[in-house]
């Protein structure tokens, strides 16, 4: 059994008979590999394809020859596994991860820049439709750049259900509507540098092989910025909220993601 992403039939099983002890499809279903597949359905209301022919495109084996490299890629896997449509083109998609690919592979020795990582979460985001309102603060609709350049470097609080940002002096307010709303429903607030913020609005228009050349915050701010999108991610995009991402651990992150909590009413 494999599972792919394909650009005109989102993520699919097939089943491919022999593959392992014969190897008649040679490295075309190593793992990123990218191929081109030859399937067949027996019918419309059959569940898995029949894969019949695969043909290696690109190998990728710069990224299984470097364990950071490796741990990345399976981490953008496992994030496009779980948002990637079954069986629905998903052109955006399948570019966006065939591009990252490439890009981690021309990496150097050292690890993949974390911003990498939240520029590809970010272009997640914006695909589904949930990334955080930028444009200005929820409460007193100053943006982004006005309160730069009044106040210099400073800090946002993120408020999670929202998926928009206040400004300190808008959290330290006791009159704020939107406040009074998050402290009474619960609602996390997680904050992150403006700075890094910043790189996250470039990174939503910028080619994802760029992106680590245009982030300006500092690796620390990079990581605030992660657990905020990670939160988003598990809030707002379905199926994030049932299972942790299993390759986080191997980069050295941890997920906003908890158990869900039984209770018996």
């Amino acid at each position: 059994m494999v599972t792919a992403i394909t650009e005109s039939h989102g993520r699919i099983s097939a089943l491919a008979r022999n593959c392992v002890q014969s190897r008649r499809f040679g490295g075309a279903l190593d793992l990123f590999t990218a191929s081109e597949w030859q399937l067949a359905q027996r019918s419309e209301a059959a569940e898995l394809f029949q894969l019949q022919e695969a043909r290696t495109l690109k190998s990728h084996e710069g990224i299984r020859s470097d364990f950071f490299r490796m741990a990345m890629a399976s981490l953008l896997s496992e994030l496009m596994l779980r948002v990637a449509p079954e069986r629905e083109s998903c052109v955006d998609l399948f570019k966006l991860h065939a591009n990252a690919l490439s890009a981690l592979e021309e990496f150097s020795e050292q690890a993949p820049p974390i911003s990498f990582l939240n520029g590809y979460l970010a272009k997640l985001l914006q695909w589904s439709g949930n990334q955080p309102r930028l444009q200005q603060c929820l409460g007193c609709s100053r943006t982004l750049p006005s309160l730069w350049q009044e106040e210099g470097t400073f800090r946002l609080a993120v408020i999670v259900q929202e998926a928009g940002w206040i400004c300190e002096s808008c959290r330290r307010s006791s009159v704020l509507h939107v406040r009074h709303r998050s402290e009474s429903q619960g609602i996390e607030m997680l904050e992150v540098g403006a700075d890094a913020m910043a790189d996250f609005f470039m990174s939503l228009v910028t080619p994802i092989r760029q992106v680590p050349a245009t982030a300006h915050a500092s690796d620390a701010s990079h990581r605030e910025l992660f657990r905020v999108l990670d939160a988003l991610m598990i809030y707002h995009v379905p199926g994030f909220d049932r299972l942790p991402l299993n390759s986080l651990k191997f980069l050295g992150l941890e997920s906003s993601w908890r158990p869900p909590q039984d209770s018996l009413r």
